[in-house]
């Protein structure tokens, strides 16, 4: 749609006719994303300031709907890409956000860490640079003081931060050992999120792009990382350990990497549990429609 039919639409919001703003209301939700940077421009500069609440509700509703049919569309593939998924959960409350920045931050970390690893054979030598990188070099750290903080759940926050909370440390921290080759997959404990440096099924020994490495090809663990607490290495017995700590029975699943989408369910999860927290009951219910759309109906009964 070009701008001047925009700008007439537009003029058109307060017609009398309701059958006219309901059609007005389907073009534009038709037209979809492709016109929110027009619709934004013509907002900012207020051009029509008897509309402004209406373009400003209409931004936010077409965002909303396009948010969500991208993140089903990610959600129903085989093997979805985890920082895409990450992307779109912050969307919900960063709908500007383009995956392209957070890659290119993500690629700056990887490339430190490769210009150290040079020669290096030892995977805990890896692991030991990798964690020089990251925690010393680029400053990455827990966040303690405000553990439930909403921006530990959103990547652009971690990024800028250089904090986040156990899961979104993990997913950084995996995302960049696998781009170095690294068989670095998230491991979900109860009540904590690590890594864990797997070994791979016979076979698949020397492949290096990570990212379609299903978890169902994942012979074990070998050791576990914990990104939350500047990259501690600890073992199987560490995690027992653990469990009995948290009073869990321990089960396969505690030590065996997940998959992309339990990885962006628990990261649901959270980030609903944070908006309760403050308030945002608006944000809120936006988290609680994306989880229906992940499949966790189950969990929302009498949400």
């Amino acid at each position: 749609m070009d701008v001047t039919t925009l700008k007439a639409m537009i003029r058109l919001l307060d017609d009398p006719d309701e059958a006219v703003s309901q059609a007005l209301e389907t073009r534009f939700m038709e037209e979809g994303e492709d016109i929110v940077d027009d619709l934004e421009e013509i907002w900012l500069a207020n051009e029509f300031p008897a509309f402004s609440s209406h373009i400003e509700l209409l931004i936010k509703r077409i965002q909303k709907r396009g948010l969500h049919k991208r993140f089903n569309n990610w959600f129903h593939q085989d093997q979805p890409d985890l920082i895409e998924g990450w992307v779109l959960v912050t969307q919900v409350q960063y709908p500007g956000l383009k995956i392209e920045q957070v890659r290119k931050t993500l690629s700056d970390i990887k490339l430190d860490a490769w210009l150290m690893m040079g020669g290096v054979e030892n995977d805990v030598d890896k692991i030991q640079i990798l964690n020089h990188v990251f925690f010393e070099q680029h400053g990455f750290h827990g966040d303690n003081s405000q553990y439930h903080y909403t921006d530990n759940s959103f990547i652009n926050r971690v990024l800028e931060r250089k904090t986040g909370n156990p899961i979104s440390l993990s997913v950084v921290y995996m995302t960049v050992a696998q781009s170095l080759g690294l068989p670095v997959f998230g491991v979900n404990l109860p009540q904590h999120f690590v890594v864990g440096f797997c070994q791979l099924k016979p076979g698949l020994e020397g492949i290096k792009n990570m990212k379609i490495v299903g978890v169902e090809e994942i012979e074990k663990a070998l050791f576990y990382i914990n990104p939350y607490s500047k990259g501690q290495i600890f073992t199987k017995e560490n995690v027992d350990a653990f469990l009995k700590v948290v009073n869990v029975t321990p089960q396969k699943q505690f030590y065996h990497p997940c998959g992309v989408k339990e990885i962006i369910k628990r990261m649901l999860r959270n980030l609903h549990f944070s908006y309760g927290e403050v308030q945002d009951l608006e944000k809120q219910q936006e988290v609680l429609h994306m989880m229906k759309l992940a499949g966790m109906s189950d969990e929302l009964d009498g949400k």
